[in-house]
């Protein structure tokens, strides 16, 4: 049977033994903490480097989408330029080719009017004048200085070259475009003929109980007939003329009522339209 003693001293360097491990576990698992540790922080640095990198690329991808989108909208804009300019020339091209064709036909026209200018003024001045004295009203026979106002004008144009009486035909043509002539004419029976140029309509001039021109009924008469027109241009010229065979008392009737029926027409249109008149006389034949 062993003793205490000797079992006690052999349990001591079992114990030291014991503690040197133990120990030398410490040693390790504090060393593989470390590690561990280390190992985890640079894992943080790398994690955080990495999320660093991908925000960067993720902002780099942004701004190349963004310019991709601008480059896009540039190419769709450059695209409907393109498009804009060549149908603006194709615009362009037809615009030439309806000026050449509007050229031409003005120099068709000329050379036709140029055709019927000599021939229009192949007129003797003494029928000119003849001409001049049968178609003047009374009233204006009595103005000289008018008579020799168109007598003057007609030698003007009669000498004038060709050019420039075509530059006249046209240039009242011009105007024509740019007013309303009218016109009103007196026949032998009574019937007053009204004609804005493309409508024409005709009216037996109203007379009261003693034969004598009913004013009132024929202004209405005539601006019923205006308020079947389209709306006039800023200017309105009416041009009466008559039958040499009109009765007297027609004439100075209508004349007596034109300024009245202008006066009417100026109040409708509000100042939309001017509007006046003129006595031609007699209808040349």
């Amino acid at each position: 049977m062993i003793s205490r003693r000797r079992l006690t001293l052999q349990l001591t360097p079992l114990l030291d033994m014991l503690l040197i491990l133990v120990f030398v576990q410490y040693f390790q698992l504090r060393d593989t903490e470390r590690s561990v540790n280390a190992e985890r922080d640079q894992l943080l640095v790398e994690r955080d480097q990495l999320a660093g990198e991908q925000a960067a690329a993720r902002l780099s991808l942004e701004d190349l989408s963004r310019r991709l989108e601008e480059v896009r909208t540039q190419l769709i804009q450059a695209s409907r330029q393109a498009a804009d300019a060549r149908s603006l020339a194709e615009n362009e091209r037809e615009a030439a080719a309806q000026s050449e064709g509007r050229l031409d036909q003005a120099l068709a026209q000329q050379r036709t009017l140029g055709e019927l200018v000599n021939e229009l003024f192949q007129i003797p001045p003494d029928e000119f004048s003849r001409l001049l004295d049968s178609a003047r009203s009374p009233s204006l026979l009595e103005n000289s200085r008018e008579r020799d106002r168109l007598t003057q004008r007609w030698k003007s144009l009669a000498t004038q070259s060709p050019g420039r009486v075509i530059e006249h035909l046209l240039s009242y043509e011009e105007i024509r475009k740019r007013c309303d002539v009218w016109t009103l004419h007196i026949d032998s029976q009574g019937i007053l003929t009204l004609s804005d140029g493309t409508r024409t309509a005709r009216l037996r001039i109203p007379l009261n109980a003693q034969d004598d021109v009913n004013s009132e009924a024929l202004v209405n008469d005539l601006f019923h007939w205006y308020r079947t027109l389209p709306q006039a241009k800023s200017l309105v010229v009416i041009l009466l003329t008559y039958d040499r065979d009109a009765r007297i008392y027609l004439t100075e009737a209508i004349r007596l009522v034109l300024p009245v029926w202008a006066a009417r027409m100026q109040a409708d249109a509000a100042g939309r339209s001017r509007f006046e008149y003129a006595d031609l006389g007699f209808r040349l034949e």
